[in-house]
C-alpha cells in the first residue's frame, strides 16, 4: 500500500495570471515563494511547505472552456481553518473585498462557505469540528443544511455571529479531548 502524507499542492491553469496572483496573495492570504515562468508560473504557500498552490498561465484563455459544474473534473477546493472565530472572520473578509458567497452549508461534523477565483473555480472554506472522526464513526448521515448568504452591504446572518457548536457538541468534543489525554498519558478512562 502507498503511504501518502497528505495532499501537497494543486495547480491552476487560469486565464489571468497576475490577477490570480493578486486574488489568492490580497484575498486568501497566500504568499508567494518563487516566480518561475519557465516551469510553472508562480508558485504560492500558507507557510507549511514551499507551495500549497502553483498558478499558471493558460496559453490562449480566450479559446478555453471554463469551470462549468457539470463538467467531469474538480469539484472544488477546500481551506481549513482552525476556528469558528477564523470561519466567520473569512466570510467578513470575503465580503470586506468584493467575494460573492454563493453558498454556505452546515456539514453537521463542519459548517463551509463557498465562492469563487477570478476564473471560476469553485472554493470552500471550513471549520470541522475538533475530532470529527471520533464523533461521527459511523458518517453523518448526510444531514446537510443549507445556510442563509448576505451581501456586503447586508446584515450578517445570525448562524456567522452564533456560538458554534452548541453546548452538547461542545461537551462530546471536550469528553473525547480527555479521553485521548488520558490515553496518551497511559491512564485508562
Amino acid at each position: 500500500m502507498i503511504k501518502l502524507k497528505g495532499i501537497g499542492h494543486v495547480n491552476l491553469r487560469v486565464a489571468d495570471e497576475a490577477l490570480s496572483k493578486q486574488f489568492y496573495r490580497d484575498v486568501l492570504g497566500f504568499f508567494v515563494t518563487e516566480e518561475d515562468p519557465e516551469h510553472g508560473g508562480v508558485f504560492m504557500s500558507l507557510g507549511d511547505n514551499f507551495h500549497t498552490l502553483d498558478i499558471a498561465q493558460h496559453p490562449n484563455p480566450e479559446a478555453a472552456q471554463k469551470p462549468a459544474r457539470g463538467q467531469i473534473g474538480m469539484l472544488h477546493i477546500a481551506f481549513q481553518v482552525d476556528s469558528y472565530q477564523a470561519l466567520r472572520d473569512a466570510y467578513i473578509h470575503l465580503l470586506e473585498h468584493g467575494v460573492e458567497i454563493r453558498n454556505a452549508t452546515n456539514h453537521v461534523n463542519q459548517r463551509s462557505i463557498y465562492f469563487s477565483d477570478p476564473d471560476g473555480n469553485t472554493l470552500e472554506i471550513y471549520y470541522e469540528l475538533p475530532y470529527a472522526l471520533d464523533l461521527f464513526p459511523g458518517g453523518r448521515a448526510d444531514d446537510d443544511e443549507d445556510l442563509p448568504v448576505s451581501g456586503p452591504d447586508e446584515k450578517l446572518p445570525d448562524w456567522v455571529l452564533e456560538d458554534w457548536p452548541p453546548p452538547e457538541m461542545k461537551a462530546r468534543v471536550e469528553r473525547i479531548r480527555q479521553q485521548k489525554t488520558k490515553r496518551k498519558e497511559g491512564t485508562t478512562v
